[in-house]
């Protein structure tokens, strides 16, 4: 290990029990031999992270089945300072110093994993960095070296803070637009809920696929601002929605719910057209009742998606690296993530965040 690496850190974890983040001292680790030990220069916060502390027993057992305590931080960016002693086999594309993003999925990459070898390396094994392995909310941190992608720039040209929060932010919109259901330039989709994502998804829909019409709906006028700036060709509130779509007869090929309520699930059921397609990547609510005789009647198709695969972020960061696409996030100090936390959860946060290391 490099001899500038300090032995101990101050990591912010999830202990099982816990309502709140914990702000811990320990060992700086050791990379395995399939591992790089990254230097954090960023890590975002995203409502994920919110509900890692949901008291919810199922919810627990199904985001952290052996009640481990861990670093949080789904999202970072950093330099790489070591390297295990396979790396060099296993990715000869990394080395100490290479600017790189956390790919959070922890996939196996195997050529006999159906999943990562028919591309869905987003759900192979159900473990990610900073969901219940150790993540980015420290000053370094060991992933394998499958699992981070170089940056095609530098951190002075693209941020930290940028590249960290877009490896979900950007990410996963990306994933659901492009992979999941190939929006093409002669779609009209809509965006529902256009903070974080949705805000990346409407430029993500202009700029970088060429999508003809995008209709952005959020409740809040910022929000509706940034989006039209973004890119939106209309925007509106809830209540205005269905006036907004017949008066310019739209019709709504996908619907992408960033919100995941019932209430914003069911405006995705009254606007999508017939044969249209509704796609819900939000986690507002637990569950969502599927209106069965409006999905028949308009023969509607609900396409499931989450989060993103390797290659979608190889995509994202070279979108970003050339001005296609600009996300937005501010940076704060590690050691406030309490206070950004309680922001989030208030919906005072205009943009997203970014965390670096006191």
């Amino acid at each position: 290990m490099a001899t500038s690496v300090p032995a101990t850190m101050t990591a912010y974890r999830l202990k099982p029990g816990q309502s709140q983040v914990v702000a811990e001292t320990i060992d700086v680790p050791t990379p395995a031999a399939d591992q790089v030990l990254v230097k954090v220069l960023a890590a975002g916060v995203c409502h994920t992270d919110l509900g890692l502390f949901n008291p919810d027993a199922d919810v627990q057992a199904r985001l952290n089945p052996e009640g481990k305590t861990f670093t949080l931080g789904h999202e970072g960016a950093g330099i790489i300072v070591s390297c295990g002693s396979a790396v060099a086999s296993l990715r000869p594309i990394l080395s100490v110093g290479t600017y790189v993003a956390i790919y959070a999925a922890d996939a196996c990459f195997r050529p006999d994993c159906y999943n990562c070898s028919h591309g869905m390396t987003n759900i192979c094994t159900g473990k990610g960095y900073g969901i219940n392995l150790d993540g980015a909310w420290a000053s370094y941190v060991t992933v394998r070296a499958v699992c981070v992608v170089p940056v095609p720039s530098t951190p002075d040209k693209v941020p930290p803070a940028i590249v960290s929060t877009a490896t979900d932010a950007a990410l996963t919109p990306w994933h659901a637009m492009k992979t999941c259901c190939h929006l093409q330039p002669e779609h009209t989709i809509l965006c529902l809920g256009v903070g974080g994502l949705g805000y990346n998804a409407v430029a993500i829909a202009k700029k970088c696929l060429g999508v003809k019409c995008v209709v952005a709906c959020d409740v809040r006028d910022l929000a509706l601002k940034t989006a039209h700036e973004a890119g939106a060709d209309y925007i509106a509130k809830p209540e205005e929605l269905s006036r907004l779509i017949a008066d310019n007869g739209l019709n709504i090929d996908f619907a992408f719910d960033f919100v995941g309520s019932q209430r914003t699930f069911d405006l995705c059921f009254a606007s999508v057209r017939g044969g249209g397609t509704i796609t819900v990547l939000g986690i507002d609510s637990p569950t969502l009742n599927v209106p069965p005789l409006v999905a028949m009647s308009k023969q509607l198709t609900y396409k499931a998606t989450y989060y993103g695969t390797r290659n979608d972020l190889v995509e994202v960061l070279q979108a970003i690296a050339d001005g296609k696409l600009k996300p937005r996030a501010e940076t704060r100090s590690m050691k406030e993530v309490v206070r950004v936390l309680e922001d989030l959860h208030a919906g005072t946060l205009s943009s997203r965040v970014a965390l670096v290391p006191e």
